[in-house]
Parts: structure tokens; sequence; C-alpha cells
């Protein structure tokens, strides 16, 4: 949106509001929705996925379709394979042939790692969640092709995308406007996507019960959007013993790493599935989870290797639906672990058994080393509805602060002392643990909630 209609939504009303983001909807339902995405749709509806050789034999051959069109259209990639025999990379088994290619890297020959100019291709962001931001481009064909993957998804568990009424809460800005204050209305709704966008930025205790009567009235049949707005929601559903006058047929988390306990609480307050899911903005290739619970590595979406560190083994990424922006053996900077056997859902598709840690999903213990997002989560179980939110900053290797937002009416002192002991119990004593107790912990600029800010810059 340009400066001019930036402008003129700030200043309109709230109905017109509405009336912009639905024609600006119409525009992303051409940019998304074409021919390309009908026929990807049909081929992805049919897929049988249950012949392992067969999914191998399909990757491999994409693979060396991918490479040979990186190598050929990428000035970097001529540069970065000079001196390699690409000819000998024919399966997944030789990837190992070619260089790793880090964030830094991919971050300072971005220009001559384009395939295609801005102007005509579907631009994303990287979260830059380490500071680093990066514009990535995408062909259309690409673009309509991961939609199509992605509601192949949603339709194989009997949700279809462009009939049901959706809600979702991600972190663009609709509502920094002086109306949406006044008459606390925190959402806008995209009458050519049937859905209704909800703002993470305004998502306050003073607020939840205007999000919450809203979303009784609209009751959406399928929600989207970050974990945090979700698990916020719940939390304080169930802490005032408010009634949710719908039941979704499925929630879809995106962004922010989904723990164990936030599925817990939030399938029980919505009485929903969650489905979860994994992809990112420079285009990463699919990970799903399929009827049966269980996360799946997508094998005809791309390459997943296994880069093994001293924290565990990290994701080299390479993306078949990235030609714009290729990526081919990426650190993109995740943990995964896969486990053994088939699952029942029928899927040949390995099972991905968790996916945690970039950089700022960890704090660092002088004693200990790396503690994850995980650990981290589990320090205040137990503690349910005192506790109503927390985060985890460090400046530096010797201390940590906990910002603390608690119920004073059910929060005690010997909490305080649980969370020292916890804290002890995972990072040792030579670590200094600091708890400040605030009213309130804002969001980043994404809209996403930080359960952990490292500050610290790690050395690789």
């Amino acid at each position: 949106m340009n400066k001019y209609l930036k402008k003129l939504y700030s200043t309109s009303p709230i109905w017109f509001q509405n009336v912009m983001i639905s024609q600006y909807g119409k525009k992303l339902y051409k940019q998304r929705y074409g021919e390309i995405y009908q026929r990807e749709l049909k081929k992805n509806l049919e897929k049988d996925y249950s012949d392992f050789e067969k999914e191998q034999k399909y990757q491999n051959q994409e693979l060396r379709k991918f490479i040979s069109n990186a190598v050929k259209n990428s000035i970097f990639y001529k540069r970065f394979y000079k001196g390699i025999d690409i000819s000998k990379v024919q399966t997944v088994n030789d990837l190992h042939l070619l260089p790793i290619l880090d964030k830094e890297t991919f971050r300072k020959n971005i220009e001559d790692i384009y395939t295609i100019p801005e102007r005509g291709s579907k631009v994303s962001f990287t979260g830059g969640t380490t500071g680093k931001a990066i514009k990535v481009f995408f062909t259309l064909e690409d673009a309509q092709k991961r939609m199509a993957y992605l509601d192949a998804f949603k339709f194989r568990l009997g949700i279809d995308p462009f009939k049901m009424k959706k809600a979702t809460f991600s972190g663009k800005e609709y509502t920094n406007d002086a109306n949406s204050k006044k008459k606390n209305i925190f959402w806008r709704h995209n009458s050519t996507y049937n859905q209704r966008l909800y703002s993470t930025f305004d998502l306050s205790e003073e607020n939840m019960p205007y999000y919450i009567k809203d979303l009784n009235q609209y009751k959406p049949e399928v929600l989207n959007g970050f974990v945090s707005a979700y698990y916020e929601l719940a939390k304080f559903i169930e802490s005032r013993n408010s009634k949710l006058e719908f039941v979704p047929k499925a929630i879809f988390t995106t962004s922010e790493t989904l723990l164990p306990f936030h599925r817990e609480i939030i399938e029980r307050v919505f009485k929903a599935k969650i489905y979860n899911q994994y992809a990112s903005g420079e285009g990463a290739c699919f990970i799903t989870e399929c009827i049966d619970n269980n996360l799946h590595y997508n094998l005809d979406t791309g390459v997943i290797e296994k880069y093994a560190t001293q924290f565990g083994d990290e994701m080299l990424i390479t993306s078949f639906s990235s030609h714009g922006t290729p990526l081919i053996r990426y650190r993109i900077g995740d943990k995964i672990t896969f486990l053994e056997g088939e699952c029942t859902c029928g899927s040949s598709h390995p099972i991905v058994g968790n996916i945690e840690g970039r950089q700022v999903d960890f704090l660092f213990s002088t004693e200990r080393g790396k503690i994850s997002l995980s650990h981290l989560a589990d320090v205040i179980k137990g503690m349910p509805n005192n506790i109503v939110n927390m985060q985890f900053v460090q400046y530096n290797m010797e201390e940590i602060t906990i910002k603390l937002v608690v119920d004073k009416d059910l929060y005690k002192v010997e909490d305080e002392k649980l969370i020292f002991k916890e804290m002890i119990y995972r990072f040792g004593k030579q670590t200094k643990v600091k708890i400040e107790y605030v009213d309130e912990i804002r969001r980043e600029k994404s809209g996403k909630f930080a359960l952990i800010k490292n500050l610290i810059k790690e050395q690789n």
C-alpha cells in the first residue's frame, strides 16, 4: 500500500477501511488463485503419499531441475558453485557436494541471488527475529503453488478455506487510528475472503472482552494466526469464566513455536484441534500436521538435511518453490528431530518429532550452555492462573531479567520462590535472576509476542 493510500486509510471511518481491505483482498485473490493455483490444488488433492520410493524419485527429479535453474539464472549461484560439477548432484544424498548457504551470506548477496526483478514478483519479508529482515521475491507461479499446497493440506482435514468464515490474528496493523481506540473495534473485515482480521497489537487484558464479544457474534468456523494470540485469549477466557458461543472446526497456528502447554489450553478452551505447520518468509519447504496429529516433512516441496551442531541437528533447507530467490542448503537456524516408523494417516513422508530453536529461542547459561524456549516455558508449569504474562530477557551471560504480569489476587510470595528455584535448576547458581513486575509486556513490531528476548550476539 503506497503512502497516499496509507494516509487515506488512517483518516477514513471504519466502514470505509473495511471496503479498502476488501478491495485489496480482491487484488491478492487474483494473484494467489489463478490458473496455476487451480491446477496445483487439483494435483495436490489427487496425490497419494503412501509410496515412499515414488516420493523420493519425484523429490530427486525436482531437485535436479531446481539446482539447474538456480545456476542458470542466479549470478550468485554461478559464482558460489564455481569449480563444482553440478551434474554430479543427482539425488538428495549428493547435496553434500555443494557449500552451505548461511544467513549472513544470503543477506549480503541477496541482489545477486535474485533471478527475477521485483516488479511483477510477489514480495515477502523474512521475520527479522535476529534483526536481519530480508526482502524475498517469489515468482507468481511459485506463490500460487505454495498457496495451493497449503490449501490442499486444509482440504484434506475437511476444511474449505473459501466457504468457511475465518478469523485471523496476525502482525498486520489494521487499527492504528483513533476510531479503533474510541469505539473499541480492534478488527477489520475482508469480505472478498470471508475473513475477519483481528489486531494482535491491541490484544490487552482491557480489550479482550471486546474481542471475545465480537468473536461470539461473528462465530468463525476456522481460526488462523499467531500462537500467542490464541494462548492469551484462552488464558483470559478460562481465568474469567467467560464463554465462547461457537466451536471452530480447526485452528491453524503460524509464525510462532507451538509448545505443548500452548496446545493444551487452546484446544481445551476453544474445543477444537490445532493443526501446526512450518514454512518461512524466505520460502522454506513445508512441514504440515496430518489428521493423526503428526508433523510430516513434505518431500514434494523440497529437501531438509540435518546439519550437526553442538546444540543439536539444525535444518539445511532446499525449497522447490523459491525460484525467484533460490534457497539451496540454506542454514535457516531452526533445529529439527525426526521420529522412526510410519504414520497411521497413510503418508510415507517422514515424521517430525520436534522443530525448535532459532537463536532468539534460546538463552545462555555459563554453566549449562543453551537453554531452549521449551525448557523455559516449563518454569511456570503448575501456576496456571496467577501469571498473566511472562518474558525472559538476557542482556549478558551473567544475568537474566524475568518480566512478569501477575494476577495480584492469586500471586503469592511462594510463587516467586518457585520461579527462582526453577531457574536455578535450569541455569545453575552462577546466573543471576532478577524479577521485574510490570503492568504490560509489549509485543514486537511484527505483532508477535516474544517469550524470550536474547540480546546477546551469538558467536557462530
